[in-house]
C-alpha cells in the first residue's frame, strides 16, 4: 500500500491528486475486504476440516460404547439391564430349599403361575418343553423353576404332581403367602385373585437368569412361540465368552 501511486490520470489526461487519493482509498477498501474474505475462508476451511475429523471420531466412539454396553447378539427375548437377579429362596417340591444364588454355571428359567391356571400357565410350560427339545445335551444346563402364586392350594405334593406332566419337569417352589408375595414383587410380577379366588389374574413371562447370576432376558408368550430362536438365545448365553 505504501508503494501505491499517489496520482491517477483523468479522461483528459490531467493529473489529479484528488482522484488519486480516492483511488488509493478504493484500493485500501478492496484490500481490506479481500483480507477479511481470506480470513473467513480459512475459518470455513478449519471448520470443515474439524467436522471431517469429528464425524469418524464420533462414529468410532459410538461403536466402542455400544460394544461395551452389552451383547450385540440379536436376541428374541427382551433384554434386561438390571444386573444381578433378585433373590429367590423358597421351599421346593422335593422337601428341600431352592436358592437361586447357588445355581451358578447354568441357566435358570423362572416363571410365576399356579396349578389351577386354566390356560396361560400350562401353555407356557408346553412352549418351554418345545424349547428344551431343541437344546439337545445342553438341556442339562438349564433349570426351569415354577413359583406358585397360590401357596394356599399349591402344596409341594400338588406342585410335584402337576409339574410331572411336563418334560423336563420344572422345579416347583412354594412358601408362606408373605414369602411368595415378596418374591413375586421382586421379580416384577403383578397378580390378584379373580372370580372369588378361584383363579388368579397375573402377568405371564419367563425370566432367563444367566450362568453368572445376572437377569438377562424376559420372554412373553408370543416370544416363547419361536422355540428355535429361544433355544438360540440360551445356547448363545451358555457359550458366550
Amino acid at each position: 500500500m505504501e508503494g501505491l501511486v499517489e496520482i491517477a490520470a483523468t479522461e483528459e489526461g490531467e493529473i489529479s491528486r484528488k482522484d488519486a487519493k480516492a483511488q488509493r482509498n478504493e484500493r485500501r477498501v478492496l484490500i481490506i475486504w479481500v483480507g477479511d474474505h481470506e480470513v473467513l475462508t480459512m475459518k470455513r476451511l478449519l471448520r470443515l476440516t474439524a467436522r471431517a475429523l469429528l464425524l469418524p471420531l464420533l462414529l468410532f466412539l459410538g461403536l466402542w460404547a455400544y460394544s461395551r454396553s452389552g451383547d450385540s447378539f440379536s436376541y428374541v427375548g427382551s433384554q434386561v439391564r438390571s444386573g444381578k437377579a433378585p433373590s429367590l429362596v423358597l421351599p421346593n417340591d422335593q422337601g428341600g430349599t431352592f436358592d437361586l444364588a447357588k445355581q451358578r454355571g447354568e441357566i435358570v428359567l423362572v416363571y410365576f403361575g399356579y396349578t389351577h391356571c386354566p390356560d396361560v400357565c400350562p401353555a407356557t410350560l408346553n412352549l418351554l418343553d418345545s424349547v428344551s427339545k431343541l437344546l439337545g445335551a445342553d438341556r442339562r444346563r438349564v433349570e426351569q423353576v415354577f413359583v406358585t402364586l397360590d401357596p394356599g392350594r399349591d402344596t409341594p405334593e400338588l406342585l410335584r404332581a402337576y409339574l410331572s406332566n411336563f418334560d423336563p419337569a420344572p422345579m416347583g417352589l412354594t412358601g408362606s403367602p408373605d414369602a411368595v408375595a415378596v418374591a413375586a414383587r421382586a421379580w416384577d410380577v403383578i397378580w390378584r385373585p379373580a372370580e372369588g379366588g378361584v383363579f388368579i389374574d397375573h402377568t405371564s413371562f419367563v425370566t432367563l437368569v444367566g450362568p453368572d447370576g445376572r437377569e438377562r432376558l424376559r420372554y412373553g408368550f408370543s416370544q416363547l412361540g419361536n422355540a428355535a430362536a429361544v433355544a438360540r438365545d440360551i445356547k448363545h448365553i451358555l457359550y458366550e465368552e
